[in-house]
């Protein structure tokens, strides 16, 4: 069986191109036959890798709305008549292209929605028109949590079939050694917090700088380590002043590779917080599986799908959504109680464990078996 695989990205520095390059990676280890579509901006991308399998930049450039003059390459379809299923690993816009090659060339289609761009296309026209015809037409569709799935059937007002898995972790990265003793003495006898996330409006760092400020009224000892980049870094430094909680804030700027295994290591506490903005949200959240892999307790809000990514009490604790004051008082919870945290801690590697992407890459394979020209 030959897979037709659709996705907008490959690069493993944002959330689908992350997820595109573990499952394709794992795909191949499991020695499934397939062909990646990217699009033709991810070509510099694909040339620094070393892929063991083929990959076509192809599609055109991404767009956020269809009825821009450039949507028109959006109406081209991709020969994938070698293929024998066509999978679009991501709803709007990509899987417009694969549901008309699908169509055309009379194959199985299945897609996959991650959050915001699998429902906020269901409420402005066309998009609506094509986003629900391919929801119609897919033998499989796939979300990575109970709330993306409740959002499409609400906003389609279709109740579509749709299967739920969760997205991975590769667990085996986190278990390495890092210095982490070098980063701890940096920071000697506190409580270290960590967030780790794009510096956007949506993430929620803000409500953790508030939640900051309530601890220290009882506590001294807790720093707060941000790490990230993004455009409301100034606005966060001033709240940070403003709040009086500055010397209690460390922004550690973007880290890649074994750095940003030392800080998940080295935290006691991984706190983030996001909101949701409209319909802009989380669908499940890739990071808190990365922290859970170093056994770290965490504080998340019960916003978008992140109910699936973190059990409340047993790999975490899961305040309502912009709730300072819960946020504060889980993390007081966390600092004054350790055996809370090993607990936590120790069922969050268990469930991180759970979660490597070579077992979610098998679900998806048993789903391609079982599909029907």
């Amino acid at each position: 069986m030959r897979i037709a695989l659709f996705s907008s990205s490959i690069d493993a520095k944002d959330g689908y191109g992350n997820i595109t390059y573990e499952l394709c990676m794992h795909h191949a280890a499991h020695g499934v036959e397939f062909t990646l579509f990217l699009p033709r901006s991810q070509q510099q991308v694909v040339e620094s890798l070393s892929l063991p399998f083929p990959v076509y930049c192809v599609l055109p450039e991404y767009i956020f709305r269809i009825y821009q003059p450039k949507a028109l390459k959006y109406w081209r379809t991709v020969d994938i008549s070698d293929f024998d299923v066509v999978h679009s690993l991501f709803a709007f816009p990509y899987c417009f292209i694969a549901a008309r090659s699908a169509r055309k060339y009379r194959k199985p289609f299945l897609m996959g929605a991650q959050g915001t761009h699998g429902v906020r296309p269901l409420t402005y026209w066309p998009e609506r028109l094509l986003l629900k015809w391919c929801y119609r037409i897919a033998q499989h569709i796939v979300v990575p949590s109970e709330f993306t799935q409740r959002m499409i059937q609400e906003y389609a007002h279709v109740h579509y079939p749709i299967e739920i898995i969760h997205n991975g972790v590769h667990f085996e990265r986190f278990q390495k050694d890092t210095n982490v003793a070098e980063l701890r003495r940096q920071h000697p006898n506190h409580i270290l917090l960590l967030t780790v996330g794009g510096l956007w409006g949506r993430k929620g760092h803000d409500l953790v700088l508030r939640a900051l400020a309530l601890v220290l009224e009882q506590r001294d000892d807790v720093l707060y380590i941000i790490v990230g980049a993004g455009n409301t870094r100034p606005a966060l430094e001033q709240l940070a002043h403003d709040l009086g909680v500055e010397s209690h804030v460390f922004f550690a700027g973007p880290q890649r590779g074994d750095d940003l295994v030392r800080y998940f290591q080295a935290c006691d506490i991984y706190v983030h917080t996001p909101r949701v903005t409209g319909l802009k949200f989380e669908g499940f959240g890739i990071v808190y599986l990365e922290a859970s892999a170093c056994g770290k307790p965490i504080v998340a809000t019960d916003s978008g799908g992140i109910r699936d990514a973190v059990l409340h009490d047993k790999t975490g604790l899961v305040v309502s959504d912009q709730d300072i004051n819960g946020i504060a008082d889980a993390i007081l919870a966390m600092c004054v109680d350790e055996s809370l945290r090993r607990r936590l801690g120790d069922a969050g590697r268990e469930y991180a464990c759970q979660h490597d992407w070579s077992f979610v890459a098998r679900q998806f394979e048993k789903l391609y078996g079982g599909v029907h020209a």
